[in-house]
């Protein structure tokens, strides 16, 4: 066992009682301290609350918040409510994937309604929502970030 994974364990030992209750709240915690959920991790998840890898596997790709891959340099998340769709979302979304599709440091995810229907269209760029969004302030936003 690696130092980590063993770190992780005792944090998962301090933190979370045995109780399958407790997978989703320990896979936030996971999810907090690594950006994203390596399958080592999982593993010890799985193990710590004697639940079956795949359930924990299952679990964690069920939730568009959890990432089992690492985080790209800059992640561009569309909102594809209703809200967002009425005010044009497909014309932003062609746009965006035109100018950031080939950059590999750059990924474009479509999400479930973000709940923000008075500020459609939304997207997030690196976590941070943009309401009435259009390609300056998405662009704005990368720069910030970048």
């Amino acid at each position: 066992m690696t130092t980590e994974q063993s770190a992780l364990r005792k944090n998962l030992i301090e933190r979370f009682s045995r109780k399958r209750s407790n997978l989703l709240p320990a896979l936030h915690y996971v999810h907090t301290e690594f950006g994203y959920l390596p399958d080592w991790a999982m593993e010890v998840t799985g193990w710590h609350l004697g639940i079956p890898v795949s359930e924990v596997f299952g679990a964690a790709t069920s939730y568009s918040e959890l990432r089992i891959e690492p985080l790209p340099k800059t992640l561009l998340r569309i909102c594809n409510g209703l809200g967002c769709d009425s005010v044009e979302r497909e014309k932003l979304k062609s746009v965006i994937q035109t100018k950031f599709n080939s950059n590999p440091d750059i990924e474009i995810e479509m999400i479930p309604c973000a709940f923000l229907c008075a500020l459609a269209p939304a997207v997030e760029v690196n976590g941070k929502w943009i309401g009435r969004a259009n390609m300056d302030k998405i662009s704005a936003e990368m720069i910030v970030e970048g």
